[in-house]
């Protein structure tokens, strides 16, 4: 499925564009930018157009090099009108992350609420990874900030991460998953907690190889051979 053309990455610099905000269970919801649109409680139209920017432009040139003249171009906004609701790049960016992580856990939640069986869950769940690659265009390596900044704020102890969190509760729901679907004799007898590393290693190598190939017709082919091992690898 290739991307909407406005996910394509081709627009010019300046134009703000929306992206998902769900790194893995595919959402359907995207975040408004159109200031007559009613915002959720999370935050006001003007927040959240300073964070789609701030996305846009860190996908672009990465944290460290991103401007917030740069940011509030994209925004449509004057740069003074940044800081009223972000005192710095870093507070910025740890609002992208907690927007980012929060909104993953709350939709992979409702999932794992869901009737369906647990093979069609990991499927959900795959499947949702793979619509939300070809969508967000270069938006995806905002993903690869977030991961940077995370790992090295966490190694060097100079500043804690909900991705860490995240992660660990990602984890804790895959295990979940794997041991309904052993109980209920879809998935063979397996170390739940040991596969579910291995799924969230899988699905984060996944996105790496997305990002190098930069081909989502040929990647969905290796996609979904990949996919079609990890399972024959689980099946009773």
């Amino acid at each position: 499925m290739p991307a909407p053309s406005h996910f394509s990455g081709q627009q010019p610099a300046n134009r703000l564009r929306s992206y998902p905000v769900l790194p893995c269970i595919g959402s359907s919801r995207y975040i408004p930018t159109d200031q007559s649109v009613k915002m959720d409680s999370f935050m006001d139209s003007k927040r959240q157009r300073i964070i789609q920017a701030a996305i846009q432009v860190f996908a672009k040139t990465g944290l460290e090099k991103g401007k917030i003249a740069d940011i509030a171009e994209v925004a449509g906004i004057g740069k003074g009108t940044v800081y009223e609701y972000f005192s710095s790049k870093d507070e910025l960016f740890g609002a992208i992350e907690e927007f980012v992580i929060s909104d993953m856990l709350r939709e992979s939640e409702q999932l794992l609420q869901g009737k369906e069986s647990p093979r069609k869950k990991l499927e959900t769940l795959i499947d949702g990874t793979f619509r939300y690659l070809v969508t967000m265009g270069d938006g995806i390596l905002i993903v690869t900030e977030l991961w940077a900044q995370s790992a090295r704020g966490l190694w060097h102890g100079t500043s804690a991460s909900p991705l860490r969190a995240m992660y660990d509760q990602y984890r804790h729901q895959l295990t979940d998953i794997l041991r309904e679907g052993m109980a209920a004799g879809e998935f063979r007898d397996l170390d739940p907690e040991g596969v579910a590393v291995m799924l969230a290693a899988f699905l984060d190598g996944m996105l790496w190889q997305y990002m190098i190939i930069n081909d989502p017709d040929f990647f969905r082919g290796v996609w979904t051979a990949a996919v079609q091992s990890f399972f024959r690898g689980i099946e009773a």
